[in-house]
C-alpha cells in the first residue's frame, strides 16, 4: 500500500447553534486540510502512474474543485437548524450575495472532516484512488479525523 497526503487551508465563519460555550457567537477559522489518498494495486490501463499514487496536482485540482473553491471565505451554516441567530445571520448574507454555504448538519469539525471525506471518496474513485484519511484542524492544537479502516496500519 502507498499513500500520499497534501494539506490546504481555508478560512470559514461560522456559529455553533445551541452551543453553551463562546462559539456560539460568530467566529472564524484558518482551517488546515489534510488529504491522505492511496492505491492498493497498480493498474495495467495506467502504466504512466508506476510508481505515483496520484499527481499531485491532479490531487489538488480534485480538492480545490471540491472543498476549497466552494469553502474558502465563506460563512458556513447549518440550513436546518432552528436558531434565530444563525438564521438571521445567513439571511443578511444572502442578501448581499456574499459568499455563504447551506450545510445539512450542524458545522462542527467532525461533521465537516465527514462531509469532506465522503465527496472526496467519491471523486477520487472516478480516477482509481481510494480515501485513506481526513484530517481537519480546526485549530493549531485541535482536529477530527476520518479514517477508511481497510487502511489501518
Amino acid at each position: 500500500m502507498l499513500a500520499v497526503t497534501k494539506e490546504f487551508t481555508f478560512d470559514c465563519a461560522h456559529v455553533l447553534s445551541y452551543h453553551e460555550g463562546l462559539c456560539k457567537n460568530l467566529h472564524g477559522h484558518t482551517y488546515k486540510l489534510q488529504v491522505e489518498v492511496g492505491r492498493t494495486a497498480w493498474s495495467p490501463e495506467l502504466p504512466e502512474m508506476d510508481g505515483m499514487v496520484i499527481d499531485f496536482k491532479v490531487l489538488k485540482m480534485i480538492v480545490t474543485s471540491e472543498i476549497i473553491s466552494r469553502f474558502d471565505h465563506a460563512f458556513i451554516y447549518w440550513g436546518e437548524g432552528a436558531d434565530k441567530f444563525e438564521v438571521e445571520l445567513a439571511t443578511i448574507i444572502k442578501k448581499f450575495d456574499a459568499r455563504i454555504v447551506e450545510l445539512g448538519f450542524r458545522p462542527t469539525a467532525e461533521n465537516m472532516a465527514e462531509f469532506f471525506y465522503k465527496k472526496l471518496a467519491a471523486s477520487f474513485a472516478h480516477v482509481g484512488i481510494e480515501m485513506v484519511a481526513i484530517r481537519l484542524w480546526e485549530t493549531p492544537t485541535s482536529y477530527a479525523e476520518v479514517r477508511n479502516e481497510i487502511w489501518r496500519s
